[in-house]
């Protein structure tokens, strides 16, 4: 299911301005403006309040984007029954203030407790003054799809969606496909869907939504086509993660969107970032350079921004930086030429005196790669000391590689 977490995805006025721009004047206005409406909907006075907002907006002193939000807040915080009540009286008199905040606000409403009401909402507004809004037709696929697949789950017995996907934890994927009797369509859906991003192409939001209608009618051909579309345009991680889902490869063969994922994502799970990066070492002579100095950086980018003492990531370092001194020693060079902090963050001196350990012997090496260290250094004593199996494996593969 897509969830009762869309109304809380996606507002008619997103919170754009910088509060601190706005002047004492308006501020104040709209301070008082919204006491005023807060006042007259716990006294049940909705008709004053609806005439106030008419009023303030007629006049010009405020726009609506400026006070939609806060002032839906503000009813909210009393209960949904006068928020629902206030919106039904001033859909009609904010029509031109735009035509579709009230409307929009009244299905977020009823979303939030039953979907049925929503959907007559949103039917009604996208055949009337919702007919040109990218958002009312693209929220009518949406609940249509949602109201179908509850039919579905009410009436079969349900197990698992038909077209689930090796990879769909990358995506999840909730709608039932094949051939389903119920009141909803997803045909249907999907028209609704493709007319919002036909009204609002730069929209990202149904993209999902419809390529998981896409899926479940039976095109993964189309979904595929009309996602790469947009990651053309615009490197989306929720676009690229369906992609990566759709594709029947396993995700750590899937080479160039990797890269970009764990370049988006630097907090990819580790079962992603290991598994790609110990696939590529097994497949390192068939790399490109660029493939390479992607994945160094990624690297970096992981240490720096995660725990310096998760090892894994330092024994990649440790074979990246052996394996391109030896072959591009202008990658680790222009890499840690931004870097100069380094020395000082993660490799202080005591580190290597103490007790040898797998992640001091992985920057051992690291350490011995980047830096001109002077003979005495402790890290050639961590090298050429007692090592265990592995370590002495590791240590060895390294320097085997790089002779």
């Amino acid at each position: 299911m897509f969830g009762n977490t869309i109304s809380k995805k996606i507002r008619p006025f997103p919170v754009e301005r910088d509060e601190r721009r706005v002047s004492p004047h308006v501020r104040d206005i709209r301070l008082k403006v919204l006491s005023d409406i807060d006042a007259y909907i716990r006294q049940r006075e909705y008709g004053k309040a609806s005439s106030l907002l008419q009023t303030i907006l007629n006049t010009g002193a405020i726009q609506v984007k400026e006070i939609w939000n806060p002032l839906v807040a503000v009813i909210r915080a009393q209960d949904h029954t006068a928020l629902g009540v206030f919106l039904d009286l001033i859909i009609t008199e904010t029509r031109a203030h735009p035509p579709f905040a009230a409307s929009m606000e009244r299905f977020f409403v009823a979303l939030d407790s039953n979907y049925d009401d929503a959907y007559a909402i949103i039917l009604a507004f996208s055949t009337d003054t919702g007919s040109k809004l990218a958002m009312a037709h693209g929220f009518l696929g949406i609940i249509i799809a949602c109201l179908r697949e509850l039919e579905v789950r009410r009436t079969n017995a349900f197990t698992a969606c038909a077209h689930v996907f090796k990879h769909s934890e990358f995506a999840q994927f909730a709608i039932s496909g094949g051939e389903q009797k119920t009141k909803y369509s997803l045909t249907n859906a999907e028209r609704h869907l493709e007319r919002a991003l036909e009204l609002d192409p730069e929209c990202d939001f149904f993209v999902p939504f419809h390529a998981q209608v896409l899926v479940a009618l039976g095109k993964p051909e189309h979904a595929t086509h009309m996602l790469e579309q947009r990651y053309t345009k615009d490197k989306n991680i929720v676009v690229l993660r369906m992609l990566m889902s759709l594709d029947p490869r396993d995700v750590v063969e899937q080479t160039d969107r990797m890269l970009d994922y764990l370049e988006l994502d630097p907090f990819a799970l580790e079962k992603y970032f290991i598994g790609f990066i110990t696939r590529c070492i097994d497949h390192w002579a068939q790399l490109s350079i660029e493939t390479i100095s992607r994945l160094f950086l990624i690297i970096i980018d992981r240490i720096e921004r995660g725990d310096p003492l998760e090892t894994d990531k330092w024994k990649y370092m440790a074979h990246f930086t052996s394996q391109l001194r030896t072959d591009y020693p202008h990658v680790v060079g222009s890499a840690m030429d931004e870097r100069v902090q380094w020395w000082h963050m993660y490799f202080d001196w005591p580190q290597f005196t103490g007790t040898v350990n797998d992640l001091v012997v992985y920057k051992a090496v690291c350490a011995l790669q980047l830096f001109d260290l002077e003979q005495g250094h402790p890290v050639y004593n961590v090298l050429s000391g007692e090592l265990t199996d592995n370590q002495a494996t590791f240590v060895n593969s390294i320097q085997t590689s790089t002779d």
